[in-house]
């Protein structure tokens, strides 16, 4: 949930975007992992979540939305959101910096707690990020309560079950 808030707290400034954009291009290395995953034979499995990998994602990405939305900037708030992606989960995970490179990452799924906290931090950094965008109307405004709740649940439920433990 936590790449899902980020990305929409920086609609704030990525308003031209489409927010269905902003929001793969948080989770992109969660998707290139999938790819890579049902087809083996691409090789990109084990560098989804590396920094060489992610970067090459957020070149991608940005270069993919310079091309059709034609701004530089835009471009570059895209591809920082892939980064985004790979900076979070060196909180939550341990993960290689490259292939067979050294593992880091403060690995908070091992304390479900501290994950949540963190994860629920950012959801509500990142909703309130979104609901003080200054082109939202207000009926949108009033349900960032609704998204808050949905996103904190689903978080939770990662983090504990459904048995609560």
């Amino acid at each position: 949930m936590g790449h899902y808030a980020i990305a929409l707290g920086a609609r704030r400034w990525l308003r031209p975007l489409p927010m269905a954009w902003l929001l793969f291009a948080s989770i992109e290395p969660d998707l290139h992992d999938v790819l890579g995953s049902m087809i083996p034979g691409l090789g990109i499995g084990p560098d989804t979540h590396t920094l060489p990998g992610a970067c090459v994602a957020a070149i991608a990405i940005a270069v993919i939305t310079a091309l059709v939305f034609h701004r530089a900037g835009l471009a570059l708030g895209a591809g920082l959101l892939v980064l985004s992606h790979i900076a979070a989960d060196y909180l939550t995970s341990r993960l290689p910096l490259w292939r067979h490179g050294p593992m880091v990452g403060l690995h908070l799924y091992a304390t479900p707690w501290a994950d949540f906290l963190l994860e629920a931090g950012t959801i509500a950094i990142g909703l309130t990020m979104y609901a003080s965008s200054p082109d939202l109307r207000r009926p949108v405004r009033g349900g960032v309560a609704v998204i808050a709740v949905v996103m904190l649940t689903l978080q939770a439920i990662w983090n504990f079950g459904l048995g609560g433990g």
